[in-house]
């Protein structure tokens, strides 16, 4: 089992919210799932805010990012200064057994 991270970029979170026109800012993710054999990847936004004009416009209910993991990373343009991991506890079915990680990401922006 193996985690992949980013490293922190040097744009800062207004930065990259001022940089969209139109867009999803999505804060916090409550689930989803991904398929390790094609990357494809399902998320639901349990905090995500619509973006105009490079301003927060109001928040969005029921956003779910579908994609696939190699098509996203290829659309990353910025990167922020925002690194934050946090310690988690991973039940590993395989094995039967509770494994220590570690969790987090700086913000992102991918065009589309």
């Amino acid at each position: 089992m193996t985690n992949t991270y980013m490293l922190n970029g040097e744009d800062t979170l207004e930065q990259m919210i001022a940089s969209v026109d139109d867009g999803l800012y999505a804060v916090n993710f409550d689930g989803g799932q991904v398929d390790i054999t094609s990357g494809k990847f399902v998320f639901s936004a349990n905090e995500a805010y619509l973006i105009k004009n490079g301003k927060i416009s109001h928040p969005v209910k029921g956003a779910t990012l579908i994609g696939s993991g190699d098509e996203a990373l290829k659309k990353i343009s910025m990167v922020a200064n925002d690194l934050n991991l946090i310690a988690v506890l991973v039940f590993v079915v395989k094995t039967d057994k509770a494994c220590q990680s570690a969790l987090g990401n700086p913000v992102l922006k991918l065009m589309n």
